[in-house]
């Protein structure tokens, strides 16, 4: 692990949207950039020490779910030194006196999967609403810096209002992962939806994938190996390379570095590699025969990922393109108007009836009205 140069303000100014995402209040985060001024420092004005504050704060007040979100801005953007180390078990810690009044039975799984000839450790937050009858398992993945802890609340939301039970994960390289990040890594992730499966008595399975998430949901259903997937704004490399690391603002070539278990920023002949690497293109995913519906939801203006990488989905017959116009990375700003309707076409593709799957499709896409569009609605448009 290691640390590598980012501005504080710079974090901020990105990163403010997702933290409120995760239940930091817009108060606090205000508060906390006012005072930050070194993301590694230890001092008074250093990014744990400020963070760490805020999150005692909510613990003395027993608002643990406030406490584990704060305790999350700590650890962020990776865990790269010690104090974040330190920073990201007590926001376990505090998640799990949260997670003891939820309206949801919540368990923490620990399964065993098969990894490059050993076994790895995959933990799982698992949510199922009581009284659900569905036997669908949905497992949800977040990024390089959106850990399963802070897909809380989509997890939570989705279990309530659909019954659906559903496995968050950290992706490899993140969280409590035990593996790096690696172009293999699908295996892990395939791995764990299988034995969570039948750890919970699930007959099918789906995948949701946000950010990076989004690139494993994509490859796990051109696969096969689930039954449904989502990927929102993944790196999928539909050119033949991913995206260019070290080219990415806000410190993601040290945050990906850090995931991918290096030592140092990666050097250009390693970003080129990574680029390669990570392309399903090169792997032959994207011109193989389709294996399962893919739903592919991104911004139209993400300045992360390539348009190309969500719009070459749509040239699959089994795929439906969503880009979510004037929206960024991915499509953030509207994404609790159209998550809903991409987990009612989750829904409409994992019932056992056809007609019912392409008519709830097309009303859900419908329901959206232009805020989205598919992928040769922009190609004319440019």
């Amino acid at each position: 692990m290691f640390t590598f140069p980012v501005q504080a303000t710079e974090l901020f100014a990105e990163r403010a949207r997702q933290f409120r995402a995760w239940g930091v209040p817009a108060h606090v985060i205000a508060r906390a950039s006012e005072r930050i001024d070194d993301v590694w420092g230890r001092g008074r004005s250093g990014w744990v020490p400020v963070w760490a504050s805020e999150a005692r704060h909510a613990e003395s007040a027993k608002e643990w779910a406030r406490a584990a979100a704060c305790w999350g801005a700590a650890r962020f953007p990776c865990l790269a030194t010690s104090d974040r180390h330190d920073a990201y078990q007590r926001q376990l810690e505090c998640f799990r006196h949260a997670s003891a009044c939820l309206p949801v039975t919540f368990r923490r799984y620990a399964v065993e999967v098969p990894y490059r000839g050993e076994p790895t450790s995959v933990v799982a937050h698992v949510y199922r609403r009581p009284r659900a009858v569905s036997d669908q398992l949905l497992l949800l993945c977040g990024g390089v810096d959106t850990w399963k802890i802070e897909l809380h609340r989509i997890a939570l939301a989705i279990s309530l209002c659909t019954g659906l039970t559903v496995a968050a994960v950290d992706m490899p390289g993140t969280g409590e992962s035990r593996v790096p990040l690696a172009a293999d890594s699908d295996l892990v992730l395939a791995g764990a939806a299988r034995r969570l499966a039948e750890r919970t008595g699930c007959v099918r399975t789906a995948m949701l994938g946000l950010s990076f998430g989004g690139h494993w949901a994509a490859k796990l259903a051109l696969t096969g190996r689930v039954d449904a997937a989502i990927e929102v704004g993944g790196p999928v490399g539909a050119n033949g390379s991913a995206v260019d690391v070290l080219g990415l603002p806000g410190g993601m070539a040290g945050i990906i570095g850090n995931a991918l278990g290096l030592d140092q920023l990666p050097h250009r002949a390693e970003s080129n590699r990574f680029s390669q690497e990570f392309s399903l293109r090169r792997q032959g995913l994207l011109n193989s025969i389709g294996r399962c519906p893919l739903l592919a939801i991104n911004g139209s203006n993400d300045p992360y990922i390539p348009l190309r990488d969500t719009t070459a989905l749509g040239d699959r017959p089994e795929a439906v393109v969503w880009l979510v116009a004037d929206a960024g990375h991915c499509a953030a700003e509207r994404l609790p108007r159209v998550l809903p309707a991409a987990v009612g076409w989750l829904l409409a593709e994992l019932s056992p009836r056809s007609v019912r799957r392409q008519l709830a499709a097309r009303a859900l896409r419908s329901a959206l009205g232009a805020a989205v569009t598919g992928p040769r609605q922009v190609a004319s448009a440019a």
